[in-house]
């Protein structure tokens, strides 16, 4: 998908992309295998083909940094196709306190079918987690933007997150899906284990203030709760990318691409 991207170049939004499309210009190398398309002047598409060249080039050498900070926010669900497989899923819980006084409880990572949790006063520190973030190419949360990230961040300063990042949160709003995670999961079909289905933040909070308190059980109990809070990030990547695209439109274009490429002889 990152290839028949062009609404990241100059004066290019989703409109004249999908006018690209309809033409048979539907990757990078078409653009520039192209010396005239209609609608773009003498002068511009030389200017447009470095722009794309250097996508390209960026493409080839694999830096997808640098081709995350040219699709922002909105378009980041673009790398899901190619970077999908080392993602890496990020859910957090804390004390239920603001960043400043606030205290991380349960980091949970989940990558190549692996489910991690780093546990406050066990295993949680900076290294580890740093470790983790350099090993994925791909960051996907639900609401990390305003919530994970942020507080990891404050909690962990000299931590270093560096990864194209897909927030499921407001990507899910482009497809209709608005509301909390276990909202947007129950309306996908997404289901939870059975003592852990109904469960919400507070109920985190409550189970690590239990767990301190020396009862039985309750740390388990929060893990498996922030394990279906990560795990289930899988899914609706899936189903919102999935979404995204098909609204798109490109996988019919893909589909008729010799009619579509006829138009430009």
């Amino acid at each position: 998908m990152i290839t028949n991207t062009f609404s990241i170049f100059p004066g290019i939004g989703p409109r004249l992309e999908r006018y690209l499309w309809r033409l048979g210009v539907l990757t990078w190398a078409d653009f520039l295998a192209r010396e005239h398309i209609p609608g773009f002047s003498p002068s511009r598409k030389p200017v447009l083909d470095e722009y794309v060249s250097d996508a390209m080039r960026e493409w080839e050498s694999r830096n997808y940094h640098h081709l995350g900070r040219l699709l922002g926010t909105a378009n980041m669900w673009r790398l899901w196709e190619t970077l999908g497989d080392d993602a890496l899923f990020l859910d957090i819980e804390t004390d239920g306190q603001k960043v400043a006084d606030g205290t991380l409880t349960v980091v949970g990572l989940y990558s190549h079918g692996e489910y991690r949790a780093y546990i406050n006063g066990q295993n949680l520190d900076c290294d580890s987690l740093q470790q983790e973030f350099d090993d994925a190419r791909l960051l996907v949360t639900f609401s990390g933007n305003t919530f994970d990230i942020p507080y990891l961040k404050a909690y962990y300063p000299e931590l270093a997150i560096d990864l194209p990042h897909i927030d499921l949160c407001p990507t899910g709003h482009k497809v209709g899906l608005k509301g909390g995670l276990k909202k947007v999961e129950k309306e996908i079909g997404i289901s939870r284990e059975d003592g852990i289905d109904g469960m919400g933040g507070y109920e985190a909070v409550l189970l690590w203030r239990a767990h301190q308190n020396h009862m039985a059980g309750a740390l388990d109990t929060l893990v498996k709760y922030n394990r279906e809070d990560t795990v289930n990030l899988l899914p609706l990547t899936r189903i919102i990318c999935d979404r995204l695209k098909e609204s798109s439109g490109i996988a019919g274009f893909m589909a008729a691409k010799p009619a579509l490429a006829a138009t430009l002889l």
